[in-house]
């Protein structure tokens, strides 16, 4: 019995010890998106409700490149060095005279935010707007 245990310790030893040599494979943090589908007219005015998405996103400290999403095209693009912590994400697409603007923003409690701005011109149909952190580490 006393060689059935310590043959049963030295197995889980040896497990334990594989374990901690191999660890957890490496990965790059994913990219996160804010993002949002709506239907425009084509014509737009200040008058007309502006669409936003917003959420809380935590994150580790590092580089990023921000960039806006609408549809396929990511511009405007900005690399941005974030503190660790808890961010307010906000993406907006703001009708005006003439066309749209998009606005994105990012904001930890206690710093300024961080914001891109872009034209988007007027366009009808579905489309999907927003931003995306792609983490560079």
């Amino acid at each position: 019995m006393v060689g059935k245990i310590s043959r049963f310790a030295a197995v889980a030893a040896a497990a334990t010890a594989l374990v901690a040599i191999a660890g957890n494979p490496a990965s790059a943090a994913g990219t996160a998106y804010n993002t949002r589908t709506l239907t425009l007219n084509g014509n737009p005015s200040p008058s007309d409700a502006t669409a936003c998405v917003s959420k809380s996103i935590t994150l580790a400290a590092g580089n990023y490149t921000w960039s806006q999403v609408f549809d396929s095209f990511r511009v405007p693009t900005r690399d941005i060095s974030l503190a660790a912590g808890s961010y307010t994400w906000k993406d907006c697409l703001v009708p005006g005279d003439g066309g749209y603007t998009q606005t994105s923003y990012l904001a930890k409690s206690g710093s300024p935010a961080a914001t891109l701005v872009s034209g988007v011109g007027t366009t009808t149909g579905s489309h999907t707007f927003g931003s995306l952190l792609d983490p560079k580490f």
